[in-house]
């Protein structure tokens, strides 16, 4: 029997579970790694449409394991991380090849090559945090999260953790 099975037997019906994991695309692997104790239903590819769909089911914690692509996308793209360049004192000739940079993987690259990519990596997760937040807020109709987020930036093999940031659940 698994542990849904479980679950299920002891509630009489699927107990909801109050933790999601969204990763992406190669960070399936990295996520399972973290978060070995959870059941594989908890796990799913990085989606808006799976964190509002959890908020209705009485979702309390969301994590998110991805490279800076996912990330970026749900941040708001490549002038988000040139702006967090400036902001964690990148200077504004890194700030300005970020921009020009096109992809989020290519700006990256530029920030592990300037050295920046510890602070800028940080400062994405807890930007991507606060965006899952406020949409979990949305997709609760209150104005604040019933979700509580954490978000684990890895490298582009998925490997490697780069950066993090994240609250426990209420």
């Amino acid at each position: 029997m698994t542990g849904t099975q479980a679950r299920e037997t002891r509630a009489g019906a699927r107990a909801p579970h109050r933790t999601l994991v969204m990763h992406g695309a190669d960070a399936a692997d990295a996520a399972r790694r973290m978060l070995p104790k959870l059941p594989d239903d908890c796990f799913v590819p990085a989606g808006l449409d799976a964190l509002r769909s959890a908020v209705g089911e009485g979702l309390a914690q969301v994590v998110l394991v991805s490279g800076v692509a996912e990330q970026a996308a749900i941040a708001g793209g490549v002038p988000v991380l040139a702006e967090i360049t400036a902001d964690m004192d990148g200077g504004p000739a890194l700030a300005a090849e970020v921009e020009a940079a096109g992809t989020p993987q290519a700006a990256y690259e530029l920030w592990e090559s300037a050295g920046r990519l510890g602070p800028c990596g940080r400062e994405l997760c807890r930007r991507t945090a606060a965006e899952l937040e406020r949409l979990a807020a949305e997709a609760a109709g209150s104005a604040a999260s019933p979700v509580a987020a954490q978000v684990v930036l890895v490298d582009a093999k998925g490997e490697r953790m780069v950066g993090m940031f994240g609250r426990m659940a209420r």
